[in-house]
């Protein structure tokens, strides 16, 4: 297996392996599904290991490369996987500093595997203008959480949103997780947008990240509605 690029994902997952300590380059490779090489190279990016300076030095080396090599198979399949869970090519570019017209670009000339007939027709935030599931208006502001949650100068505080199927016949939907710092994406599939479905995702969250969450943050939307529950159980909404 030769040397490979990490995803912004994977380099905020090398991050938190490189916290935890006592891992050998081969176990942290293993882990994240790339060549031993790659994670020596990609840790000697910025010592110590920064994943957003990580990120910096390879957006850097990437551009110097011209724009041939501006979309890398990692790149494709970050841009893939969040369209697919109905992000708009304007919301991905706004949260990974791409360019939009970039990604019209490549989804016109076949280098991306979407069909742009499957592109939602508005973004979350549009679409959640016309939704009728209620709100609920108890609760904390995102405007009073702490300095460095809004700055993201620390790895472990995480926002928590749904996305619907494009089909609107679904009631299913995926509970994202992103953590602000290193923009990781964690998601699952729930039945339904109920309390009790959200609130199980939100155990099953707490499971696999309970150590390295120090914070949550969730939108007004009525499935939201009995996070006191969850705040009491977590202490971290």
């Amino acid at each position: 297996m030769g040397t490979s690029t990490l995803s912004r994902f994977q380099r905020g997952a090398l991050a938190q392996l490189v916290n935890e300590g006592n891992k050998s380059y081969q176990v942290m490779a293993d882990a994240l599904g790339v060549a031993k090489a790659t994670i020596s190279y990609e840790l000697d990016r910025v010592k110590p290991y920064d994943p957003e300076l990580a990120q910096q030095d390879a957006d850097r080396k990437r551009r110097n490369c011209g724009r041939r090599s501006m979309l890398t198979a990692a790149l494709a399949t970050l841009i893939t996987n969040h369209l697919r869970l109905t992000w708009s090519p304007e919301t991905i570019a706004a949260a990974y500093n791409l360019s939009t017209a970039s990604i019209y670009n490549w989804l016109n000339r076949g280098w991306l595997p979407f069909k742009l007939t499957n592109l939602p027709n508005r973004n979350v935030r549009q679409h959640r203008v016309s939704e009728n599931r209620g709100k609920f208006t108890s609760g904390t502001s995102i405007e009073q959480r702490p300095t460095t949650v809004n700055q993201r100068l620390a790895f472990g505080h995480w926002e928590v949103d749904t996305v619907l199927s494009s089909r609107s016949e679904s009631r299913s939907c995926l509970v994202t997780f992103v953590e602000r710092k290193t923009r990781l994406l964690w998601a699952i599939k729930a039945p339904n947008r109920t309390a009790k479905a959200l609130n199980t995702a939100f155990d099953k969250f707490m499971e696999a990240f309970g150590p390295q969450v120090k914070s949550i943050t969730v939108d007004h939307g009525k499935e939201f509605a009995n996070y006191q529950a969850l705040e009491q159980d977590y202490g971290r909404l």
